[in-house]
């Protein structure tokens, strides 16, 4: 069983989330990396992500991406390597951390199997297509989580 790693113990206040831009999820900024800074665990939790999808997407054995910046929301993506790709997830958070929607999926299987997006604690909508991985991929979302949920 992977347990995410513990926040660390530190003093001053977390870095602002936009200072992870460019950089990997794992690199520190300020002694904390993106995974551990807790902006991005209440995020987590607050989208209503099962806890063990939660666990997943920290997995040391992703094949992560670096924090990108698209219409003003902030996107991770990441993928387990075991699946070739078809177990992918996908963070997506407004850079002040007061909302974030977290997608997963196991992979696509015509219109019965899709990726949900977990947001204010249950899933929103499934869509058939895989967790966004770069900004092309956005299209569909518009500028969600900040305006209304897309369709």
């Amino acid at each position: 069983m992977v347990v995410p790693a513990a926040a660390p113990d530190w003093n001053g206040e977390a870095p602002p989330l936009s200072a992870y831009v460019g950089k990997h999820p794992t690199e520190p900024v300020q002694g904390v990396t993106f995974f551990q800074h807790p902006d991005v665990r209440a995020a987590m939790v607050a989208s209503g992500v099962d806890r063990d999808i939660q666990k997943s997407i920290v997995f040391d054995g992703n094949v992560v991406g670096v924090v990108t910046e698209t219409r003003g929301r902030l996107l991770l993506h990441g993928y387990d390597p075991a699946g070739a790709g078809s177990t992918n997830w996908a963070i997506l958070m407004i850079p002040d951390g007061s909302k974030a929607a977290v997608c997963y999926s196991t992979g696509i299987v015509g219109y019965e199997k899709g990726a949900d997006w977990y947001f204010e604690g249950d899933v929103a909508f499934t869509l058939y297509t895989p967790c966004p991985s770069e900004e092309g991929d956005m299209e569909s979302l518009s500028n969600w989580p900040i305006g209304p949920i897309p369709g």
